[in-house]
């Protein structure tokens, strides 16, 4: 009986001794994990309304026992405790590391470009913003899902779009491009149908034009994606391109094209003849005659290029890259006097300094911003601006320059939206196109606006090649601005008004091939004049 009362007595003892020291042995834990908050609160319960009891520094390595509900339970100074599992990552390995270790460094680190950047609790623009970052701020990224990037900065921690991101090695946080060193060997290789094919830095008509390709240039296929392939070229340009304009062969070695073919019919590139047709739009219908009630034989996409024929009523009458003629609507085209025919004593103006440089252009207005209205013929601003904007890019990227366009079609961009894009690809220059309208008639001739001193070389610089192009209207000036595009952009920009829609003779006078193509021409040779 004293032997039962004794065990019983050592076993009361023994629980005590354990209620009052309740000391956790690391052994006993199945995880260990770092904190990556800059502050983490450590509470008593599973509950931010719960006690705190003390903080982790970032780096801190913590033994976690259970996670439960988005908290982790953790062994605090020899208890048990409670934090936020959204801010600690769990080790690789079991065991424990001392608190000692260095801090691992975020891998990469993106900058903001947006004006002003929401950050969201989750993954998606149906979550809530918790907090906004500024033009300019570097952040670390945590991982990429979608369109959508995790970061933190400081004590935020969130959900971003990566449109708005700008990793420090220069390039947007989004799901990588086929590999541009290595490409895959699909074991496809094309040749280009076109006479002139761009080709473009993501699938899609809005993505920037990066160079075009010339007829029969041999391609790999890389990859593919629905309508469009990525493609590499034998002297390693690369970009995507529609589908419709290369003829694909299956096989392992690249199509080898002979100099001097001996059945192949010549084709007369646009350079050699008297006047070249550049299409302004995508996916215009090339015809077998000059008339909608013509048969479909073909598509054209807007910088593709033809050689002239003639002209019939409101058609234009083009050469295929097979030799056959077709007809395109002349409300879609540009007729240009092709470098040959041009006086050859004249020397060729130099755009060597537009090479690589990246150039936003903007259409003004658009979808249900339609803009002025010509007082004569109802001209409206919008689409103007749009097909001024095509081909001035067109120009610009035969240059060498990556051009981006803030709108490819008639399609509503807000100002802001404008201003981001411009932001966004770190613009080198940042041109808007508008055109004018005035109550009194008689208002004609370019404008160029600037608003602050970083912008005044680029207006004076675009002011000049726009009066030596000698566009028919009368030569423009310079004037300040307070426009939002301008007041509001980090990069140097400027406004430009191409004529007077309110005047009758500055409405006949810019919808002419005439005016569109020397108004682009002397926009570019002060674009190239401006980074000499």
């Amino acid at each position: 009986m004293r032997s039962n009362v004794k065990m019983m007595y050592f076993f009361l003892i023994t629980v005590l001794l354990i209620a009052n020291f309740p000391c956790i042995p690391v052994s006993a834990a199945t995880k260990t994990a770092t904190v990556n908050a800059t502050s983490l609160n450590v509470r008593t319960e599973p509950s931010s309304s719960s006690k705190q009891i003390g903080s982790l520094k970032k780096g801190s390595i913590v033994t976690v026992f259970n996670v439960e509900k988005g908290w982790a339970n953790i062994s605090f100074k020899d208890r048990k405790a409670w934090v936020s599992s959204a801010y600690i990552k769990v080790n690789a390995t079991n065991s424990p590391t001392t608190s000692s270790q260095k801090e691992v460094k975020p891998t990469k680190t993106a900058k903001v470009t947006a004006t002003s950047l929401n950050v969201r609790d989750g993954a998606g623009a149906q979550y809530k913003a918790i907090g906004s970052l500024k033009n300019g701020t570097v952040v670390s990224i945590v991982k990429e899902e979608g369109s959508w990037t995790s970061i933190s900065y400081g004590s935020m921690k969130g959900w971003v779009s990566s449109a708005y991101l700008l990793n420090q090695t220069g390039t947007a946080p989004t799901t990588p491009k086929p590999s541009a060193t290595n490409p895959v060997n699909s074991g496809k290789w094309g040749r280009v149908t076109a006479t002139f094919l761009n080709f473009r830095s993501a699938g899609n008509l809005s993505s920037p034009i990066l160079g075009s390709l010339k007829y029969d240039t041999s391609v790999q296929i890389v990859s593919e994606s629905g309508s469009w392939l990525y493609i590499q070229t034998l002297d390693g340009k690369k970009g995507w391109v529609s589908s419709q304009y290369i003829s694909i062969q299956t096989g392992g070695s690249p199509i080898v094209t002979n100099p001097k073919p001996a059945t192949k019919p010549p084709v007369v590139p646009p350079s050699s003849v008297s006047k070249k047709v550049v299409i302004m739009s995508d996916g215009v219908n090339v015809r077998q005659g000059p008339s909608t009630s013509y048969l479909i034989v073909g598509n054209a996409n807007q910088g593709d290029e033809f050689a002239y024929l003639q002209s019939k009523n409101d058609w234009v009458q083009i050469k295929m890259p097979n030799g056959k003629s077709a007809w395109v609507a002349g409300w879609l085209v540009v007729v240009q006097q092709s470098p040959s025919s041009n006086n050859p004593s004249s020397p060729k103006p130099s755009y060597s300094g537009l090479k690589g440089k990246r150039i936003v252009i903007d259409p003004g207005h658009g979808g249900n911003d339609p803009g002025a209205s010509g007082k004569s013929s109802g001209t409206q601003e919008a689409s103007m601006t749009l097909m001024s904007a095509r081909l001035l890019a067109t120009q610009l990227s035969n240059a060498g320059a990556k051009v981006i366009l803030t709108r490819s079609d008639n399609t509503y961009i807000s100002l802001n939206k404008r201003v981001e894009i411009s932001h966004y690809h770190f613009a080198d220059a940042f041109v808007s196109l508008h055109y004018n309208s005035a109550t009194d008639k008689s208002a004609t001739g370019l404008l160029t606006f600037y608003y602050g001193q970083k912008d005044l070389n680029l207006a004076n610089s675009v002011n000049a090649g726009l009066v030596q192009a000698n566009t028919g209207l009368k030569s423009g000036n310079v004037r300040y601005g307070n426009f939002h595009v301008l007041r509001e952009n980090k990069q140097p920009a400027v406004l430009v008004e191409l004529g007077f829609l309110s005047n009758p003779f500055d409405e006949l006078t810019v919808k002419s091939n005439s005016f569109q193509n020397k108004a682009a021409s002397g926009i570019t040779a002060g674009l190239a004049q401006y980074f000499q």
